[in-house]
C-alpha cells in the first residue's frame, strides 16, 4: 500500500474512534437526562445545540424562528430522553429528527410555506402524499427505519438522511455530490417509496 493510501485508511480510522468516542458520549449524558440530571441537559446542549441550531436555520431561514425552535427542541429532547435507546440510532441524528419535525410544526402553525422556496414547498406535499412522518426518522419507527436504511444505497441514503433531517436541497445535494440534479431526484424518489414499502414490510 502506497503511503498516501495508509495515510488516508490511518486518518479515516482516527476520524471514526473520534465519532464513535463523541457518541459514546452523548450516550451517557442522554441516559442522565433521561433521569433528569440538570448538569448533564446542560452539557448535552452545550455539544449539540449548534449543530441543531443550523438544522434549524437551514429550514425556518430565520434566526429569530430558529432560536425558539431550538429551545423547543431541547424541551422535547428533556421530555423524551427517558426513552431513548441505542437502538433508536445515534444521539444526534435521533436529536436533529426531534428538531427537524418540529421546525417543520413551526412552519404549518405560522403558515410559511410561502416563505420558502419551491423545493421546500413541494416537498412538503410529498411528504404528506406519502406519509413520510411514518418512515422519516419518526421515534417510535427509528429501529425499523435503521433497518430500512440499510436496504438502501449508500449514495441515495445519503442523501435522503441529508434531505429530511438536515434540510438540504436537491440542487445543494446535486453540487455536493458532483452529481446531476435529476440523478439526485431519482435517487431520493426511489429511496423513499424503498423505505415505504420497507416499513409496511416490517413495522
Amino acid at each position: 500500500m502506497r503511503q498516501s493510501e495508509t495515510d488516508a485508511a490511518d486518518e479515516l480510522t482516527s476520524e471514526r474512534s473520534a465519532q464513535n468516542a463523541h457518541n459514546g458520549r452523548l450516550i451517557v449524558l442522554l441516559e442522565q437526562v433521561g433521569r433528569g440530571d440538570t448538569a448533564a441537559f446542560r452539557a448535552l446542549y452545550n455539544q449539540t445545540s449548534g449543530q441543531l441550531f443550523a438544522v434549524l436555520l437551514r429550514i425556518l431561514k430565520q434566526e429569530s424562528l430558529a432560536e425558539d425552535a431550538l429551545q423547543e427542541s431541547f424541551m422535547r429532547v428533556w421530555n423524551s430522553a427517558s426513552r431513548y435507546s441505542e437502538e433508536l440510532g445515534r444521539p444526534l441524528t435521533w436529536m436533529t429528527s426531534i428538531a427537524r419535525y418540529h421546525a417543520l410544526d413551526v412552519l404549518r402553525a405560522n403558515n410559511a410555506s410561502a416563505r420558502r422556496d419551491s423545493h421546500y414547498a413541494a416537498e412538503t406535499d410529498r411528504l404528506q402524499e406519502l406519509n413520510q412522518r411514518s418512515i422519516l426518522l419518526e421515534l417510535e419507527h427509528t429501529d425499523v427505519l435503521s433497518r430500512c436504511l440499510d436496504r438502501i444505497d449508500e449514495d441515495a441514503r445519503n442523501c435522503v438522511i441529508r434531505a429530511y433531517c438536515e434540510g438540504y436541497t436537491h440542487e445543494e445535494l446535486s453540487n455536493l455530490n458532483g452529481t446531476p440534479l435529476g440523478t439526485v431526484k431519482s435517487w431520493i424518489r426511489r429511496a423513499l417509496l424503498s423505505l415505504r414499502g420497507c416499513i409496511d414490510e416490517l413495522s
